[in-house]
């Protein structure tokens, strides 16, 4: 009898030393992973990237989060089928089924499709370290807007290095929103600007009394 239950112990004993050690175990790996939350959240999120979202697909639409300067690309839907909010934050222009729409600013953007209500949301960071920014032009290109031409203007992006030019103005009708985001100079119609700062900046451009504005976004 005493052995049985000196057995019964030792018994308990392993039995509760294993459980411990597992738990240990869990405990580390789950700590040495950080939150999954954070971890999922940091994972999906891109650069200023082009992203494509099919419309014709059923179902819930995805969460995204790009960065600043991205472009959400709605493709399979029709004109005046998609509703962007804040106007502030994201700018977008339809073409043959496609509606493409430049992050401006920073914060949450919602595309509600108008057919069924279905939204996608998107977060847009600043930035996001390590990923690419291909949705803008490069170092040393050149973006021009064209004041004699009939199309809107649609929001730009561009690395720093590269430069936008704003043709056909005069000296003195362009104005620049924050002013210390860019160095520009004039000369025989073409008013270059070069950004000194990642930022997004208005340009307003005054032709015969009337105006003309759009926002760049500048990134690294």
């Amino acid at each position: 009898m005493r052995i049985s239950s000196h057995l019964h112990r030792l018994g308990a004993a392993v039995l509760l030393g294993l459980v411990l050690l597992l738990a240990g175990t869990s405990g580390a790996a789950a700590a040495a992973a950080g939150p999954p939350s954070l971890a999922a959240g940091a994972a999906a999120c891109e650069g200023a990237v082009v992203h494509s979202v099919d419309a014709a697909q059923p179902g819930t639409l995805p969460r995204l989060c790009i960065a600043v300067g991205g472009v959400v690309r709605v493709v399979n839907t029709g004109p005046g089928s998609l509703l962007a909010q804040p106007a502030t934050s994201v700018d977008c222009f339809y073409a043959a089924g496609t509606y493409q729409c430049r992050l401006i600013r920073t914060g949450t953007v919602r595309l509600t499709l108008a057919a069924d209500a279905r939204e996608l949301l998107v977060r847009v960071p600043a930035v996001v370290p390590g990923q690419p920014s291909t949705a803008c032009s490069p170092a040393g290109s050149v973006v021009d807007l064209d004041t004699t031409g009939e199309l809107r203007w649609w929001s730009p992006c561009l690395r720093i290095g590269a430069m936008l030019r704003v043709v056909g103005l005069g000296p003195g009708l362009l104005t620049v929103t924050p002013a210390d985001a860019v160095n520009c100079h004039y000369e025989a119609g073409i008013h270059a600007c070069q950004f000194r700062r990642p930022a997004s900046v208005v340009f307003t451009a005054t032709v015969d009394a009337a105006t003309r504005s759009v926002t760049a976004v500048a990134v690294r």
